[in-house]
Parts: C-alpha cells; sequence; structure tokens
C-alpha cells in the first residue's frame, strides 16, 4: 500500500507542476520546447506506476458497494470519458466546461467508488481525485483562465473520441488494470 501511495502523491507532484505559474515558467526554461513531451512521458509512466502498485496492493474491504453502484459506474465513466474527450479537442464545450479534465476525474472516481468498496480502490481513486482537486484549486487560484480557440466541429469529434476510448478501455480493462469490466463467461451455451 505503500507503494500506492508514493506512486499517487507523484502523480499529484508532476500534475500540480503546470498549474503553479513560476514551476510551470521554470521546468519551461529548463527543458525548453521538451515540455510538454516530458510532462506527457512523466504523467504516462506515473499511470502505470500507479496502476502496478495498485495490483500489488492487498485489498481488504473496507464497505459494502451498493448492487447497482457497478450500473452507476459505467455510465459515470462514459461521461468521464466524453469529458476527457471534450479537454482533449477544442471544441467551444471545453470554453463552457473550463475544467473538463477535472470533472472528468470526479465523475471517474464517483463512479469507481460507488463499485469498489476495497481499502487499495479507496487510496488509488481518492488519491487520484485529490490530486485533480488540487491541481484545479490550484490553477483558478494562480492563473488567469483564458478561453482556448475553437475548432469547428471539434465538439462532435469529443464526444466521438470519448465514447471510442471507454469502449476501447471497458476491453482492456481486464488487461491493463487486472479487473475485467464485463465478465462473460456462462453467457455463451
Amino acid at each position: 500500500m505503500i507503494l500506492l501511495v508514493l506512486a499517487i502523491l507523484a502523480f499529484a507532484v508532476v500534475h500540480a507542476i503546470p498549474a503553479i505559474p513560476r514551476a510551470k515558467s521554470a521546468a519551461i526554461e529548463k527543458l525548453g520546447r521538451g515540455y510538454g513531451p516530458a510532462y506527457g512521458i512523466a504523467s504516462l509512466l506515473l499511470l502505470i506506476a500507479c496502476i502496478a502498485a495498485f495490483r500489488l496492493a492487498p485489498s481488504h474491504v473496507l464497505y459494502v458497494e451498493p448492487a447497482w453502484g457497478r450500473y452507476a459506474n459505467f455510465a459515470l465513466t462514459l461521461v468521464a470519458f466524453i469529458l476527457a474527450g471534450i479537454f482533449l479537442f477544442r471544441g467551444s464545450w471545453r470554453n463552457h466546461i473550463r475544467y473538463p479534465m477535472a470533472l472528468a476525474t470526479a465523475f471517474w472516481v464517483a463512479g469507481h467508488l460507488l463499485a469498489n468498496g476495497d481499502t487499495r480502490s479507496l487510496v488509488l481513486f481518492g488519491g487520484l481525485g485529490l490530486a485533480a482537486a488540487l491541481h484545479t484549486f490550484l490553477f483558478s487560484r494562480l492563473n488567469q483562465w483564458r478561453p482556448a480557440d475553437v475548432r469547428a466541429g471539434h465538439n462532435l469529434i469529443s464526444v466521438l473520441a470519448g465514447v471510442g476510448l471507454y469502449g476501447v478501455m471497458s476491453q482492456l480493462h481486464g488487461a491493463l488494470i487486472g479487473v475485467a469490466v464485463f465478465n462473460l463467461a456462462g453467457v455463451a451455451p
């Protein structure tokens, strides 16, 4: 469990950098044009570290999730992926929502905590939810929000991309995370 906590803390620290203007400027000054790729690679590696630590962490029942929690998770996670698509593309919805990735994380966390009542899930999802909340708080307090350039057709593309990513992740969830989303054993005759 200690590895999971450390991985989440490292993830939170890296994600705080773009929210703090002085830290972001220092990173850009040091890395130049390599800042974006370095940030992306660090984020991906730390996400992989969080997943690996989650898979290794012991799991103890903390609370019994509601019977409908699994189904709520499907819906909330779909909304989360659509919001992530809105974040990735430059449609007008991105400007209206302002913090679509933070909102996506909140939906993702809520869904997963409704479907999983074990300690390692609470640490992972709760920790990543707190990291997103910290990033959003810091960014909103230390930066002036400016609307992004809007590109025609990106609202539709963002929804399609979100739904597509949801479909891909639901299929790969068992292989990547170690927990299958759908158990189709016994369905076929």
